[in-house]
C-alpha cells in the first residue's frame, strides 16, 4: 500500500481526491491532509509518504514551498491546482506531475500511475531539484530542463544545450550541440507550446530552433546554419520573422 498526504486548502477538494482514491486507487491510502503549507510540511515529516497531492496556491505560500520545506528523495508529488498558466513552464518542464481541477477519472489515474512507476522502480530523480531551482524564473529564464525518453529513463539537461528539436510521429527528437540525440515520447506540438517564450523558434512545420544556435542564415536560400554547422530549411515565411529575432537577440 502507498502512503498518501493531501494538502489542499479546499477543504471540498481535500475529499474529493481522498474518495477517488478509495474509488479508483486502491493500491493508494490516504494517511493524511492538510490545510495550507505548515500544517502540510508537518503531515509529511509525521507520516513520510510516498506521494503527496500539493495544491499550488495556498494562503501561506505555494506547493513549491512545501517541496522546499519537507522535500527528500522517498516521496512523489502531484500537483493539483486551477491555475496551469502561471507555474506552467515551471512544472511541464521539471516532468512532474500535474492535475488540473476540477480532477476527472482518466487525468488522475494518468498522473497516479506515472508515479506509482517511478515509487515502484525506485527512481530517484532530480526532478524536483530542477522544478525549485526554476521556480519564480519566467519562461525565457528557465534553464534547466527535464525529458521522458521513449525507453522509460529521465535525463536533466541545461536548455541551452539544445540546439533544435523536431517532431516525428507523434514523437519528439532533441539535438544537442555536442551531438548527442534524446528521443522523447511527448509530442512535437506539446514541446513548442513551452518553448515558444524560451528563445526558440519554429522555423517549419515539424522543427523549433533555438535562435542563439542560429550562425548564419543564407540570404538567397531558405536555410539556416547553426553553430555545430548542422544545415536546416526554413519556410520564406517564417524566414523574414527569424532574421528579425535572430539580429535583435
Amino acid at each position: 500500500m502507498i502512503r498518501a498526504v493531501i494538502i489542499d486548502d479546499e477543504r471540498n477538494s481535500r475529499d474529493i481526491i481522498s474518495l477517488m482514491l478509495g474509488k479508483y486507487c486502491p493500491q493508494i491510502e490516504a494517511v493524511g491532509t492538510a490545510a495550507n503549507c505548515r500544517e502540510g510540511i508537518e503531515q509529511i515529516k509525521l507520516y513520510k509518504p510516498q506521494l503527496v497531492f500539493l495544491d499550488l496556491e495556498m494562503p501561506d505560500g505555494t506547493g513549491f514551498d512545501v517541496l522546499a520545506g519537507a522535500y527528500d528523495a522517498s516521496f512523489e508529488a502531484i500537483f493539483v491546482t486551477a491555475f496551469e498558466k502561471r507555474f506552467l513552464h515551471t512544472i511541464r518542464l521539471s516532468e512532474v506531475e500535474l492535475i488540473l481541477k476540477p480532477i476527472d477519472k482518466e487525468s488522475l489515474l494518468q498522473a497516479v500511475g506515472t508515479v506509482i512507476k517511478r515509487i515502484e522502480n525506485q527512481q530517484l530523480h532530480p526532478r524536483y531539484e530542477v522544478l525549485l531551482s526554476n521556480f519564480h524564473k519566467s519562461a525565457g529564464e528557465i534553464r534547466q530542463m527535464v525529458i521522458p525518453s521513449t525507453e522509460g529513463k529521465e535525463v536533466t539537461l541545461s536548455v541551452d544545450e539544445v540546439s533544435y528539436f523536431e517532431g516525428i510521429s507523434e514523437k519528439t527528437i532533441f539535438y544537442l550541440e555536442d551531438g548527442r540525440v534524446l528521443h522523447s515520447p511527448r509530442s512535437f506540438r506539446y514541446y513548442t507550446e513551452l518553448f515558444t517564450n524560451m528563445r526558440f523558434y519554429q522555423i517549419n512545420n515539424h522543427q523549433m530552433v533555438q535562435v542563439s544556435h542560429v550562425q548564419k542564415i543564407e540570404p538567397d536560400e531558405s536555410k539556416i546554419v547553426l553553430r555545430n554547422k548542422v544545415v536546416l530549411d526554413v519556410t520564406d515565411r517564417r524566414k523574414k520573422e527569424l532574421i528579425t529575432i535572430w539580429k535583435a537577440r
